[in-house]
């Protein structure tokens, strides 16, 4: 009990040694990974699945905490096998830029970033359905809103490492087509006409010049 103790204690008085002095980040380059996670319309959530969301950027803080950037981004949903019975395999893959506002402030070794991102994606999609009905990927498009959050620790003077959070609204409705369906059979079509959104938790890493 008394080691446990002496070791909160040490923590606690290194926390409060480095609090003393606030890091002030200005350029820098970052790099997310995440997981994404389907929240609205009934058959993009039911059909598709994430695997991966990857976001390089660079972005600039001023003096008065206020940051901007841009970046690009690169996101794919698999199909879901197991709850298609149409035998379709493959996927769809997001890729975009963005331009971000925000803040980014550190109280001592720790970081908040928060703002939202405002950009437009292209979407291909790939699977054996369409590559049989049309000999190549079906492409979409459309703008995005992504409010972020990143809380961030210092690793080094000129490092950190985060806990990504997003959530991103995407301006295309999916439908049928983007799989090589004709139509969503058994889902119901009142709750088809939803946004694609999906929620994002991951890690990154930033760089400071």
């Amino acid at each position: 009990m008394k080691n446990c103790l002496l070791i909160v204690s040490i923590i606690l008085l290194s926390f409060t040694n480095s609090a003393q002095t606030d890091f002030a980040p200005t350029g820098s380059f970052k790099v997310e990974l995440g997981l994404p996670n389907i929240a609205t319309n009934n058959a993009y959530r039911e059909l598709m699945q994430g695997l991966v969301v990857v976001t390089p950027s660079y972005q600039h803080t001023f003096d008065n905490t206020f940051s901007i950037g841009g970046g690009l981004r690169y996101s794919y949903f698999n199909v879901n096998q197991f709850k298609n019975n149409a035998g379709i395999s493959g996927g769809m893959h997001m890729t975009g830029v963005f331009g971000k506002i925000g803040v980014e402030k550190f109280y001592g070794n720790f970081g908040v970033d928060y703002g939202i991102r405002i950009g437009y994606a292209m979407n291909l999609s790939t699977t054996n359905a369409i590559q049989d009905s049309i000999g190549g990927p079906y492409i979409s498009d459309g703008g995005f809103v992504e409010p972020t959050l990143g809380l961030s620790l210092m690793s080094t003077e000129n490092s950190s490492f985060r806990l990504a959070l997003s959530y991103a609204f995407h301006a295309f409705i999916f439908k049928p087509e983007h799989i090589g369906l004709e139509d969503f059979s058994g889902l119901n079509p009142d709750k088809l006409d939803a946004l694609s959104t999906y929620f994002t938790i991951g890690f990154g890493y930033s760089y400071y010049f």
